[in-house]
């Protein structure tokens, strides 16, 4: 039965690597970074986009002090009961 390439383990020290995609290890690696990197970019779009769109609900309700004591008073009725 066949292991793969290697027909004889005796030699183990004549032949060099026998793990899958051998010679792809470059290739691999720069398109793993270049989709990290990607992620990255698309990422902060998002959660920049997400921002502005809580920065903009905030001022429609009339800005951080007023929304804070909104919070506040709910906390208070959480913790009274």
């Amino acid at each position: 039965m066949s292991t793969g390439l290697v027909d004889n383990w005796l030699n183990t020290d004549q032949f060099g690597a026998i793990y899958p995609f051998v010679g792809t290890e470059v290739m691999l690696t720069i398109v793993g970074l270049v989709f990290w990197f990607g992620w990255h970019v698309w990422q902060h779009q998002k959660e920049s986009a997400e921002f502005e769109s809580d920065l903009e609900n905030i001022k429609k309700q009339g800005g951080v002090a007023k929304v804070l004591e909104g919070e506040s008073s709910r906390e208070m009725k959480d913790t009274v009961g």
